[in-house]
């Protein structure tokens, strides 16, 4: 094979010094009846030839295989494997099977030129018309035996791309995604959704079944809205991420106010909101009450002035003159890791942000957001542990005194250590 190359390149060599045998002038003007830069790849069980036509060349072309470098003394052993007509730029053909074989590309000559029966102009130029190698078919890679206990190798689907966008009174808003993704939730925020913990700030605005389309949202006009979409079974093993452009949209999408009748979204009965059941209401109630969760810390009040008088002789006759020391903050250590799904993921992920890198006030209203949907019991409370102790580090003595309250039964080694603080700061500020 390296003799063969040699020899090759050395007929290469010998070309350029006899170039003009190859070009035959016509009037003063080069006449060149073959393609050039030849091009031969592999695709599959299938081989592609291209070339670059030649305006010299009006029959079209004749495409050849050889299992030798052809020439004028073995082209007759050569085989034809299909015509291209002139302006054609390429062929694609399947040889059938593995061998090795040079493919070259010759002009054909017209009919009412053609000389003792030659069809074809037979000029073999390297790299022009003619490959300089020989070029196989790969075989079929051999799939290896799969045993009882192999699985095959599952491919993790994911979301390529959001868009949301205005359509008359309503917001379309479109993923891209395949069907074994499953359930897909649909949020919608008033401001850009980044992270997992900006969700607790946007709304849940559907659940897409596996191949329902594009959804229509029917929002408030007049407002900037952002959409993300996170794939239900993301959630429930707490591997929510947030892409730009990917399931968040980066630009809000906006409809104007008054310009069109703002329609009512159609709800399943089926559909859910994680963790719980999703309520679908289907009939009106004059005297109806707001759903939620009802705050049970008390609400302030005036007190008499003998209730007044009363206090301040209990507080001058029995208050410690010692202070009591600010508890450390407790994080318990399984908070701190973003694993689980579902409303305890939710718990971790304020824990892990704000509440742990010291921004109080933004963990206790996060935590405040938490506890407005319906939860576990064993979950609200520890949320009121933790919302009660940022209360206490951003200065809301009394939201806070009544949160450590409420969880005594549970924690009440540290909910004791912190109530007793808290007492006597207030009593400190009287």
């Amino acid at each position: 094979m390296k003799a063969n190359t040699r020899a090759i390149t050395a007929f290469i060599l010998a070309l350029a010094i006899v170039a003009p045998l190859c070009a035959q002038d016509v009037d003063g003007e080069v006449f060149a009846p073959y393609p050039s830069r030849i091009r031969v790849g592999v695709r599959g069980d299938e081989v592609v030839i291209t070339w670059e036509d030649s305006v010299d060349v009006t029959a079209g072309y004749a495409v050849y295989r050889h299992s030798a470098f052809p020439d004028t003394g073995n082209f007759p052993d050569a085989l034809l494997i299909g015509y291209a007509d002139s302006g054609d730029a390429g062929l694609v053909y399947k040889p059938g099977d593995q061998k090795p074989y040079y493919y070259f590309v010759l002009g054909r000559i017209p009919e009412d030129k053609a000389v003792d029966g030659e069809a074809e102009y037979r000029l073999f130029i390297p790299l022009r018309n003619v490959v300089i190698d020989a070029i196989a078919v790969a075989p079929e890679p051999v799939a290896p035996a799969s045993t009882p206990s192999a699985s095959p190798a599952k491919v993790t689907p994911r979301l390529s791309g959001i868009l949301a966008r205005a359509a008359g009174d309503a917001i379309v808003v479109s993923i891209d995604a395949s069907d074994d993704m499953g359930r897909l939730i649909v949020y919608r925020g008033t401001s850009p959704l980044r992270s997992p913990s900006s969700l607790l700030d946007a709304a849940l605005a559907a659940i897409l079944e596996p191949g329902s389309g594009p959804y229509k949202d029917y929002p408030v006009p007049g407002v900037d809205y952002y959409y993300a979409i996170i794939p239900e079974q993301d959630l429930v093993s707490g591997s929510v991420n947030l892409e730009a452009g990917v399931n968040a949209t980066v630009s809000p999408v906006l409809i104007r106010a008054g310009s069109y009748r703002v329609g009512l979204p159609s709800a399943s009965a089926t559909s859910r909101s994680m963790p719980l059941p999703y309520l679908v209401l289907t009939r009106g109630f004059e005297d109806a009450k707001p759903v939620g969760v009802d705050d049970p810390t008390p609400r302030a009040r005036a007190l008499s002035a003998e209730t007044e008088k009363a206090i301040a002789l209990l507080a001058s006759t029995h208050a410690s003159a010692t202070k009591a020391p600010k508890p450390p903050i407790t994080l318990f250590p399984e908070d701190l890791q973003s694993t689980g799904g579902g409303e305890e993921y939710a718990l971790r992920t304020i824990v892990a942000g704000p509440l742990s890198k010291g921004n109080y006030a933004e963990a206790a209203r996060e935590f405040t957001l938490y506890l407005s949907l319906p939860r576990s019991a064993a979950n609200s409370e520890r949320a009121r542990f933790y919302r009660g102790q940022a209360q206490a580090m951003s200065g809301a003595y009394r939201e806070a005194f009544f949160d450590m309250l409420q969880t005594q039964d549970s924690y009440y080694i540290e909910s004791s250590a912190w109530i007793d603080y808290i007492l006597s700061v207030l009593r400190r500020d009287q």
